[in-house]
């Protein structure tokens, strides 16, 4: 019975692509085996369901038929049985005639006389863009970390530096696998092919398969001495410390790719990538809107209605603002190019937009009141001025 990868990664049917590589990467940091907590088995399962949803074509193959190509093979056909029923017209393989593979020393596939020969990894590997020849460890598994930086950085850029705990490359054999001083030999298993092939007897004759060299791990090289500090696996969990760029214009939860800083592979196959999740944390004066950064002013009636030159702070510095006289109260006033750096293009950056907003004294002098009293004259305007309202009010407690 084929295996339900959606139910190992922990997804439903039909999840997205970046769903199936957020589920893979949370399953791989559980299961790793190097934690104390780890799982071989579920991690092994976690990275064979990735390598056929993490695939497109086989995905589609998956979903449609709940294995793929090689998964059939390796059945010996199940799911996939000829016959007047099958979906696949009597043909086991739809489409696919193995009529012309006969037996014998004219088969392409180099095929005896026991029966017909061929490698399924060079089949199916065209098909599904990719071959069984292509053995051995993936590269290191990438990492995923949270980091917090300030507004003032989210919009200029930084550089921060980072400590995280990985598996890395072994300091003492820089990734070989090997006892410095030694030697690193061929494999005698594999001849340095980095697989083992084997032969199967199934219902179209003998079938050759390839898989990784157990002696090796697929590398096609083993160490004369192992490692002392690694135990020749080429890296071990340790603690790291990087410089990264965090880029002009980034915003909260965007997030920035390291190249190279995940886990390392394998005898020094490439190592993951490292993803680094922003946060940015919020300023008292700006807010942010795209690449445009937003900010009040607060001016008293007399400024807004008699115009003012005003001092305003910015993230690039204080600048002059000039208020014109009669400015209403929300009045948005722009200052161009003191915004957020665009983070394709450094060199654009959006605008800082001031809103305005009129101040109402709450208290006045008895000269302030007498002076707005002749202004409300002169404009023909009905006020009431109630001396003895705070008065009166203080009286009745």
């Amino acid at each position: 019975m084929a295996k339900d990868y959606y139910q190992i990664l922990g997804l439903a049917k039909g999840a997205s692509a970046d769903e199936i590589k957020r589920a893979y990467r949370k399953k791989a940091h559980e299961f790793h085996p190097d934690k104390g907590s780890g799982n071989a088995e579920k991690f092994k399962e976690a990275n064979e369901a990735y390598q056929v949803l993490g695939n497109a074509e086989k995905k589609q193959q998956y979903d449609q038929y709940g294995q793929t190509f090689e998964d059939a093979a390796r059945n010996g056909g199940g799911g996939f049985s000829g016959g007047a029923g099958s979906a696949y017209g009597g043909n086991p393989f739809g489409g696919f005639d193995f009529n012309g593979f006969s037996a014998g020393g004219g088969s392409p596939f180099g095929g005896g006389a026991g029966g017909v020969e061929f490698d399924l990894g060079d089949i199916f590997g065209g098909i599904f863009g990719g071959s069984q020849r292509q053995s051995g460890r993936n590269r290191g598994i990438d990492l995923e970390m949270g980091l917090t930086i300030n507004f003032e950085e989210a919009v200029f850029g930084a550089e921060k530096t980072i400590t995280l705990e990985k598996k890395d490359k072994c300091k003492t054999c820089s990734g070989s696998g090997g006892e410095p001083g030694t030697k690193i030999s061929t494999c005698p298993k594999c001849h340095g092919q980095g697989n083992i092939v084997t032969t199967r007897h199934t219902i179209f004759g003998q079938v050759q398969s390839r898989a990784a060299c157990d002696r090796c791990e697929g590398t096609g090289k083993v160490p004369e001495q192992p490692c002392k500090t690694c135990g020749g696996a080429g890296s071990l969990r340790q603690e790291k410390t990087i410089m990264v760029k965090i880029p002009a214009g980034i915003d909260n939860g965007q997030r920035v790719r390291v190249t190279g800083e995940g886990e390392a592979g394998y005898r020094g196959s490439s190592a993951g990538d490292l993803y680094l999740v922003v946060r940015v944390l919020e300023n008292k004066d700006f807010t942010r809107d795209g690449n445009n950064l937003l900010k009040e002013l607060p001016v008293s009636f007399t400024q807004a209605a008699l115009g003012a030159k005003l001092i305003v702070k910015t993230l690039d510095g204080d600048i002059e603002l000039k208020i014109p006289a009669g400015t209403q109260n929300a009045t948005i006033m722009k200052v161009k190019s003191h915004g957020v750096s665009h983070i394709d293009n450094p060199g654009h950056r959006g605008d800082l937009l001031i809103t305005v907003r009129v101040i109402t004294p709450a208290k006045l002098s008895k000269k302030e009141k007498e002076l707005l009293k002749q202004l409300a004259q002169e404009r023909g305007e009905t006020v009431q001025i109630d001396d003895n309202l705070w008065q009166n009010i203080k009286d009745s407690f």
